[in-house]
């Protein structure tokens, strides 16, 4: 009796081996850092005042990235982009705008990162 009910029990410890490694496949896919496009809109800020932009993303309290740009007289471009590598998901953007004459504006939002969407953030 006993050979009659190995192969049934191989056949369920193989196939739970098999559903194991699938699951765990799919899960290191999804939490793999990919380039996630970051788009920053200075065109409402007056760009051509503006002489430095200090760029930092967080997730969960984490840095992902931090970019400071400096202009100088010829002011800063339009839009400034950035690429985020990480995993897609929420983010929290914040944005200093450093102006020759005048005090910094600093711009705080939380954006969506995802692969193939450009997130973008109005800075004012």
């Amino acid at each position: 009796m006993s050979r009659m009910t190995k192969p049934p029990d191989r056949l369920l410890q193989l196939g739970f081996v098999a559903l194991l490694a699938g699951g765990i496949v799919l899960w290191a896919q999804q939490r793999k850092p990919r380039d996630l496009p970051l788009a920053i809109d200075l065109s409402s800020a007056l760009p051509g005042g503006i002489v430095e932009v200090d760029l930092v993303v967080r997730r969960a309290g984490h840095l992902l990235l931090r970019k400071d740009v400096r202009s100088g007289a010829e002011g800063a471009p339009g839009t400034l982009r950035a690429v985020v590598r990480a995993a897609p998901g929420e983010a929290d953007i914040e944005v200093t705008l450093v102006y020759a004459t005048g005090p910094a504006h600093r711009t705080a939002a939380r954006v969506q990162l995802a692969e193939k969407v450009t997130a973008a953030v109005s800075a004012q």
